[in-house]
């Protein structure tokens, strides 16, 4: 419904074009990391890089790939690339391999209110981070801690401080069988994007708490995950500027909650380069509150049924696709129960020897306190949306020391209950230096763009960065 106004969380109609915004690295990549549900990927037995390789730690403790964050952006933000790989050797302390990094970006971003007034601002972000992980022949322990400390010229309301500590371990009883488990904390923002983040004077802050564990078995061709993640959102309150100027709260503990996920995998090994396998998962949210500040209930049950494929060709292409169905069922009668097809795919394609493309598909139900007043004293409310995203990326490097990049992402956010859609769309193109093998190098211009059915709340973005990666080793 074009022309409406937006209100999150309160009963008053509220205009937030003069806030700044927050902007973190931003660093142009694709999680090819797919996964839609806590069945993680610990599958076969395979051996950390050992001491000296060019290898970085395996994605599974580090935060940035991981697709089950909360409350991400309708147009998902992407976080910083892949970790840059080590030219000489890891650190080695007994039995454990250990990679310190830290990164320097400089920024200038041209739209720091995520609004049609565009107004910029430069920022500093200084990101350091650390992996830990065992270098033995069975079983796997592994740790990771990052930071991102960032600062602003101007904006110093939109100064962040972020962190991230995790473990994860494996034990295996045999090549083809093995228990997991693992755990992660993190004091986290979310980027202004979000439209349940737009109003605050300063960033949302969450803490997330997250526990995983999983059991996997092969026999012959067939193969079986079990597994399950627990996972618990903290939201704090933030202040806000009302229509006639009144600082007042909003009360982000409706936002709290409890979400537990989990479920059975089954594969079959057709090749060594071919398995199709179905999955079955449930994803129950549970609310700290019993209703919030409008009075609903917003826990919900929710199932995932999906068939799909994975395809590797060694050193070629490496496919994961798949599709199904989802619902998710809220409590409270007056939220409207959502059920659509899902599908999706993540795709790492060597086109030559020298270049890359991938691409990733993912359709998922998210939660929103997006709502709309479409009467005086009359607020309509969104359970949820559905957002479908697309990327596309490409990566050429000439030789070892230079490489170029681009790419280009698209998204729908659906939202239940409200005549309202917004569309996402991202590009950008980038050049890497390695000056040396400690020392490398990396420019980026972005493009960012909201398209939505609700006019004022479109805008668009240009960000300029200069980021210099120091990956230690010796």
């Amino acid at each position: 419904m074009r022309g409406l106004a937006i209100q999150n969380r309160t009963n008053t109609t509220i205009r937030h074009a003069r806030f700044p915004v927050f902007l973190r690295e931003t660093i142009f990549a694709v999680a090819l990391i797919f996964c839609t549900t806590p069945i993680h990927a610990q599958e076969k037995s395979t051996l950390p890089a050992p001491s000296g390789t060019k290898a970085v730690p395996g994605t599974g403790t580090d935060p940035k790939t991981d697709s089950d964050s909360p409350g991400p952006a309708p147009g998902r933000t992407l976080k910083p690339a892949e970790t840059t790989a080590v030219s000489g050797q890891p650190f080695q302390v007994g039995s454990f391999i250990v990679l310190p990094e830290i990164d320097v970006t400089y920024l200038y971003d041209d739209n720091v209110f995520y609004t049609n007034q565009q107004v910029g601002d430069h920022a500093t972000v200084v990101a350091p981070a650390v992996w830990v992980q065992s270098n033995w022949a069975k079983h796997a322990l592994n740790f990771y801690a990052a930071t991102d400390i960032t600062r602003y010229n101007h904006y110093s309301s939109e100064n962040t401080d972020d962190y991230r500590l995790s473990a994860e371990g494996r034990y295996d009883f045999s090549a083809d069988s093995n228990v997991y488990g693992g755990a992660r904390f993190s004091k986290d923002h979310e980027d202004r994007e979000s439209p349940d983040s737009r109003n605050g004077l300063t960033p949302t802050i969450y803490r997330q708490y997250r526990y995983y564990g999983g059991f996997f078995n092969q026999i012959d061709q067939w193969s079986v995950r079990v597994a399950g993640t627990a996972q618990r959102l903290d939201y704090n309150d933030v202040n806000f500027l009302t229509g006639s100027g009144v600082i007042n709260i909003i009360n982000q503990d409706d936002r709290d909650r409890w979400q537990y996920t989990g479920g059975v995998r089954v594969g079959y090994e057709v090749s060594p380069q071919l398995e199709p396998y179905a999955q079955v998962a449930f994803d129950n949210r549970d609310y700290k509150n019993g209703v919030d500040d409008l009075g609903y209930d917003r826990d919900s049950d929710g199932q995932r049924y999906l068939v799909g494929v994975k395809w590797n060709l060694p050193n070629t292409l490496k496919l994961d696709a798949f599709a199904g169905y989802a619902n998710q069922n809220y409590a409270d009668s007056r939220l409207g129960n959502i059920e659509a097809p899902v599908y999706g795919t993540a795709l790492l394609w060597s086109v030559a020897p020298r270049t890359t493309v991938s691409a990733y598909l993912d359709r998922t139900i998210e939660e929103t306190t997006v709502s709309q007043t479409v009467a005086p004293g009359v607020v309509v409310v969104s359970s949820s949306y559905l957002n479908t995203y697309f990327s596309l990326n490409a990566t050429h490097r000439f030789d070892q020391a230079w490489s170029i990049r681009g790419g280009a992402s698209m998204s729908r956010a659906d939202y239940q209950g409200l005549s309202r859609e917004d569309d996402y769309y991202g590009a950008n193109i980038g050049v890497a230096y390695r000056i040396n093998r400690n020392f490398i190098l990396d420019m980026d211009v972005s493009n960012r763009e909201l398209q939505s059915s609700i006019p004022t709340e479109n805008f668009k973005k240009r960000v300029v960065f200069v980021r210099l990666a120091i990956p230690f080793s010796h």
